[in-house]
């Protein structure tokens, strides 16, 4: 099973890597070397730049802020009702938790100073009561966790997704190829294949 999931997260991670904006070079003359990467930072510098680094930090910091550093606003208030969801039911919990376990030990305890606040109630039931509202307080801390650090997760693969071609261009190319050998200093033929989304 192990197996199954390195090789499913592995070959996912091929097909993000292909599934990348390349650009081609025009069909009616090939470019070599240099030239390509000039074509290719000259390309890229009309588009805007969004740092993955900066979108995951701005997420950490701020929740939300991430998304709007990756001018994706329609995703700012499903992180805050998530959030603040599970914080709520959190507070919600713990408060009845409290209460029920103050109950419990007033239940329990012996002396007549205890005030007994719940008297319909026997101890067994308020021990179940609290430890009720314990599990689902403790729940709703796992979940806030979880979407906070979802936040951070969805900004991060939104700033690297940004400049994705979603176009309906879709393409194979295959070109001639001369390539400088690096040891050799003798140029080599072979083939370019280009796959455009």
């Amino acid at each position: 099973m192990l197996k199954f999931i390195v090789n499913c997260f592995f070959f996912s991670a091929f097909l993000v890597s292909v599934a990348q904006d390349q650009s081609s070079p025009p069909l009616e003359q090939p470019e070599v070397g240099n030239a390509v990467r000039e074509r290719e930072s000259h390309d890229s510098s009309k588009v805007r730049k969004y740092p993955p680094s900066v979108a995951m930090l701005f997420s950490a910091c701020v929740p939300g802020l991430g998304q709007a550093y990756n001018k994706k606003f329609w995703k700012i208030p499903l992180v805050y009702a998530s959030m603040g969801t599970t914080i709520y039911f959190f507070n919600f919990n713990n408060k009845l938790y409290r209460k029920y376990k103050q109950a419990y030990v007033n239940k329990i305890d012996t002396t007549a100073s205890a005030i007994d606040m719940y008297p319909e109630y026997s101890e067994a039931q308020l021990h179940e009561l609290q430890s009720y509202h314990q599990k689902y307080r403790d729940l709703n801390v796992i979940l806030t966790a979880l979407f906070y650090t979802l936040n951070i997760v969805d900004a991060y693969v939104d700033a690297h997704l940004i400049r994705f071609d979603v176009s309906d261009d879709l393409s194979f190319h295959v070109l001639p190829a001369l390539n400088m050998h690096a040891y050799r200093r003798k140029p080599s033929a072979g083939l370019t294949l280009t796959l455009t989304f």
